[in-house]
């Protein structure tokens, strides 16, 4: 009896194919705690898109979360911005100190890395991001880019400015493999064929500026569709989002995701596929490091600021985004 979906969409890379674990098509998962034990995997079997309690994003980071910002009310109780800094000079110690990474945003991050100052400047949300503040200073995300921080908005070379995002694992319900779309449930037993498709767009390259994340869509085709017969449909709900890389992977996610599965429920229990991300939310701060201008109390000086940000990070040990499972109740 086939219960347990083929969990990566699509087939990874040869480079990382010796990495996944093998298919168990013999496997019923029956909760949510289940889905999760799966993706983080145990001590005797791997996971298939474990994340870590704490992580890094080099530059700006695509996969922040706008639509449930944190403030520095929030992140500050439990992560400290002293402790931010830290945490991103150790990380931009990290990628510098890495051959594999390209040599002029090695570059770039050792001057985060080699940053004297340990009093950051405080930012109270993602809104309050301004480099440049005593003149009509742009947006933390264009600075991070590599646009001069004074009114000029001059592009460098590198495509990108000392910036790293550092956080911990956001606790709430829904933060650690979010739900990424699913079918409804099919009651009374019944085959049922599974298409999961994926694209991800908006990729940045690796020689040029860093190397952010981009932006996924899944779909999802059921046939038949609902508890009746007929032709197949895509279901709704599938939503695209937007994630970033951590500054320690070597993964990327794989443009085109697709797959096909066919799965015959029992009569005795509700079967469904559902959707989780390969990845989790972070809370913490966007860490940005500048020179103070000429015109500024303090010129020429060492400058720390951290911004309060929640960001949806990718598993570095995944190259799919979205992983389903066929779920019985």
């Amino acid at each position: 009896m086939a219960v347990a979906s083929p969990l990566l969409v699509g087939t990874a890379p040869a480079a990382v194919a010796a990495d996944t674990p093998a298919i168990d098509n013999t496997k019923v998962y029956t909760s949510e705690d289940d889905i999760v034990a799966a993706m983080e995997g145990t001590k005797d079997k791997p996971g298939y898109a474990p994340v870590e309690k704490s992580e890094s994003v080099m530059g700006y980071p695509q996969g922040l979360d706008r639509d449930n910002p944190v403030t520095l009310d929030d992140v500050q109780p439990t992560y400290d911005p002293k402790d931010a800094v830290a945490d991103a000079k150790e990380a931009a110690k990290a990628y510098a100190s890495n051959g594999d990474n390209p040599a002029p945003l090695k570059k770039v991050a050792q001057q985060m890395a080699d940053s004297k100052a340990t009093e950051p400047e405080a930012r109270k949300d993602i809104n309050d991001d301004k480099t440049y503040p005593y003149l009509t200073g742009g947006p933390a995300k264009e600075y991070c880019e590599g646009k001069s921080a004074d009114a000029s908005k001059t592009q460098n070379a590198e495509k990108a400015n000392p910036c790293v995002f550092v956080g911990k694992l956001d606790t709430k319900p829904g933060s650690k493999y979010p739900k990424a779309g699913g079918s409804s449930g099919l009651a009374g037993g019944g085959k049922k064929t599974f298409m999961t498709k994926g694209e991800a767009v908006d990729e940045k390259s690796t020689t040029t500026g860093w190397k952010m994340g981009g932006k996924f869509t899944p779909k999802l085709t059921v046939t038949p569709p609902g508890d009746k017969g007929g032709t197949g449909g895509e279901v709704g709900g599938e939503v695209s989002f937007e994630y970033s890389y951590s500054s320690t992977t070597l993964n990327r996610v794989t443009s085109t995701q697709e797959d096909k599965s066919e799965v015959d429920f029992p009569s005795d229990k509700k079967g469904s596929i559902q959707g989780r991300r390969d990845g989790a939310y972070y809370v913490g701060y966007i860490v940005v490091h500048r020179h103070t201008d000429k015109t500024e109390p303090n010129p020429d000086k060492d400058q720390l600021i951290t911004i309060p940000a929640r960001v949806y990070v990718q598993s570095p040990k995944s190259s799919t985004s979205v992983t389903y499972f066929k779920l019985q109740e």
